[in-house]
């Protein structure tokens, strides 16, 4: 690293047609305290000394403190196509707000007081490439030119294609004539079946006859009656060998069946390919079209389309149908399962209470942990740092879940009403079948929701309350608000089986939000005693569960309600966060420190986020939650993955999912396809035990 000062440059700089993130911290002059965590910037304009970063949610007090020259800062510059960021330190030449811009939108210039010369030339010729490439642009013009010639061509195929399509609906018929015909084979042969298993059964039943005859006379022979009993086993072997026969008969006829009733729904249905504008494709069933939306089933539910968001519409090709039709079946199939395996857990619990039942009468002798394993019998409680549900260990296996759809505003009021009721069926049947126990929420839920919960045996982090940084920790007035609404809530839901806890803050001391952290302004223990009467009010009304929060760490008051919460939580990032990933030991390290709070609180701790978005390129999802899954240990009490599926609400807008990376961090996308994460999330869950300390998932690369 080199010092490197050109001087205040504010207007010679290479003007880009692009712009690449820049991560940055403000910091102290000495370098030795960090005013705010990492923020996103983006820069189109660099210069050989520096660069003119945009910076939309700056606080007004840092940006006057790099105004004056008391504070600096620390950057990460993400060029395109690099495989790690250029670090550099750099002071502000210049900085100015944009008043018409909310929130606190600053453009700042700074010069580099600290880079590496090799990265300070590479940002200037990386400028200077884009400066050429109106050249290549034009070459790509020329090309565009010869493209509309080929054009032409295309246009004579496109008779071609419609007989095609033609062609691939009468093969789809043809399957149909098949199976019909391998339908009425099997009807025939179960006929057959049926006849020669009567037949076997009458001999058998003549053979029972004789036999019992040659048994009452006294002067019957006894390698007559052996003969019989011979003849009589063998008739009941043969019996059976058809009967099993026909049973494979009748499952071949009802797989025939599936296939036949799919084939020809989606013949009938109109099946459809949708090709939409900001990419993607959707193939379903046309329930619905209207002058500016089209609606269509998929596998996963429902979806309304906007006409403006679809870039074409056209007939699916016969593989397409296919991989649809197996996608239904292969739904159906999983439905039937998870039921078959929530049976075989209710049968399980079953077993367990009855040997609850018989532990719990200790004699003298006995190991005192097999009593602690097990209690209570009823409802939630903690012993021992850990969370015991209805009895068992409960180890929480959980996903951040919030209700939005695109093109619609977020949150329960704002579109919950508005999407089907079969996409969250939909949602919480892979949730139980990618061995997710847990969803944490960050609204109560609508009743309908915790319907579901139950039946697909999910439990509930419910938030009931919403402090933050814009709150008022001196008011009694706030106070009370904010304890009679989350007294409403909790009265509500509370005779609800699914609720795991309760939660009645996230993100504390909220110092991403604009107002910044409040400890600073009120004192900790101002702050902490509001949040403690909230606390109070919940367990006032429902002492039965525990009551957790989300804190995030290493920020001044980082340790809000720790000492009376039950349940701490952490919003932690293992590994990095976005663009600041640092993989395996920083996951390690952030795991330690939280089992050291663990341990000084004498409380269970869970890990309430974490996750890795698919906006950021440097890792790859699925190997990111492994590394995060892998490093929480059994010492902690559970671990939750941010989250269920993107939401495009978070970056601009809404109706179209934007180039930002906070709508990026699902392992589905928005219409239920899984990204990378969710494969690794579904092995490692689905390894770990709910109800046993031994945490220790493993699974191959």
């Amino acid at each position: 690293m080199v010092e490197h000062r050109s001087g205040i440059e504010r207007r010679r700089y290479i003007r880009l047609n692009t712009v690449f993130p820049v991560e940055l911290e403000v910091i102290s002059l000495d370098d030795k305290e960090i005013y705010c965590e990492f923020q996103q910037a983006f820069t189109r304009d660099v210069s050989e000394g520096g660069m003119c970063l945009e910076v939309n949610n700056l606080k007004d007090e840092l940006a006057e403190k790099l105004n004056k020259k008391s504070a600096k800062l620390r950057l990460q510059i993400n060029m395109p196509f690099s495989v790690r960021p250029i670090d550099a330190i750099a002071e502000a030449a210049w900085i100015k707000k944009i008043r018409e811009h909310r929130p606190n939108k600053y453009f700042i210039g700074v010069y580099y007081e600290k880079i590496s010369e090799k990265e300070r030339k590479s940002i200037v010729n990386h400028a200077r490439f884009l400066m050429l490439r109106p050249f290549f642009v034009a070459a790509a013009i020329l090309l565009l030119a010869v493209a509309v010639a080929v054009t032409r061509v295309e246009l004579l195929k496109k008779e071609a294609l419609r007989k095609e399509t033609e062609r691939k609906l009468a093969l789809i018929e043809s399957e149909r004539v098949k199976l019909a015909q391998a339908m009425e084979e099997l009807r025939l042969n179960r006929t057959e079946l049926e006849a020669k298993i009567s037949s076997f059964e009458q001999e058998r039943s003549d053979l029972e006859k004789k036999l019992e005859a040659a048994k009452t006379e006294a002067l019957a022979k006894p390698e007559e009656i052996a003969r019989l009993e011979e003849a009589l086993a063998k008739a009941s072997e043969r019996t059976d060998e058809l009967n099993a026969e026909l049973a494979k008969v009748v499952d071949s006829k009802k797989n025939l069946e599936s296939q036949l009733r799919v084939l020809e729904e989606i013949k009938a249905s109109k099946p459809v390919k949708v090709v939409l504008a900001a990419g993607g494709v959707v193939v379903g069933k046309v329930v619905l079209e209207t002058s500016d939306s089209v609606r269509v089933e998929v596998p996963t539910g429902v979806i309304t389309l906007k006409r403006d968001l679809i870039s074409s519409m056209s007939t699916p090709s016969e593989e397409e149908i296919a991989e649809l039709a197996r996608e239904r079946l292969k739904l159906e199939l999983r439905a039937k399962e998870v039921e078959k395996k929530r049976e075989l857990e209710r049968k399980a619990a079953e077993e367990r209470e009855k040997t609850e039942k018989v532990i719990s009468k200790k004699t003298p002798g006995e190991p005192e942990q097999l009593i602690s394993r097990t209690i209570p019998e009823r409802g939630v409680a903690i012993k021992d740092n850990r969370i015991y549900a209805d009895g068992s260990l409960f180890f929480i296996k959980g996903i951040a879940y919030g209700v939005s759809a695109p093109g619609l505003p977020p949150g329960v009021d704002g579109c919950f009403s508005k999407i089907p009721l079969s996409v969250f069926e939909n949602d919480f049947r892979m949730m139980k079948a990618a061995g997710i126990n847990t969803i944490r929420t960050y609204e109560p839920f609508p009743d309908a929701l915790l319907d579901l919960a139950e039946k697909y045996d999910l439990k509930i982090i419910e938030q009931v309350v919403y402090p933050s940084a814009y709150t008022d920790y001196s008011s009694d007035i706030e106070l009370k608000a904010m304890k009679r609404m989350a007294t409403e809530a909790v009265r509500k839901h509370r005779n609800r089986k699914c609720i795991l806890m309760w939660s009645i803050w996230n993100d504390a001391p909220f110092c991403y939000d604009e107002p910044g952290n409040p400890v600073p302004r009120y004192g900790f223990e101002k702050v902490n005693n509001f949040m403690r009467e909230i606390y109070l009010a919940v367990k006032s009304v429902d002492k039965s569960r525990p009551v957790t929060a989300a804190n995030i760490l290493k920020v001044k008051g980082y340790d809000l309600g720790f000492d009376f919460l039950d349940v701490i939580g952490c919003n932690a990032y293992i590994g990095g966060h976005g663009f600041n990933w640092r993989g395996r030991d920083e996951a390690v390290r952030a795991v330690k420190e939280m089992k050291e709070i663990s341990k000084k609180y004498k409380k269970p701790i869970i890990i309430t986020e974490t996750g890795y978005s698919t906006f950021v390129k440097k890792d790859s999802q699925d190997k990111a939650l492994k590394t995060q899954i892998e490093s929480a240990e059994d010492d902690l009490a559970g671990i939750v993955i941010f989250e269920w599926t993107d939401e495009w609400w978070k970056g601009g807008n809404p109706s179209v999912q934007d180039k930002h990376i906070e709508e990026y961090w699902g392992i589905l996308t928005w219409d239920r396809k899984p990204k990378p994460g969710f494969e690794i999330v579904s092995k490692l869950f689905n390894s770990i035990p709910t109800d046993s300390l031994g945490y220790r998932p493993s699974i191959k690369n």
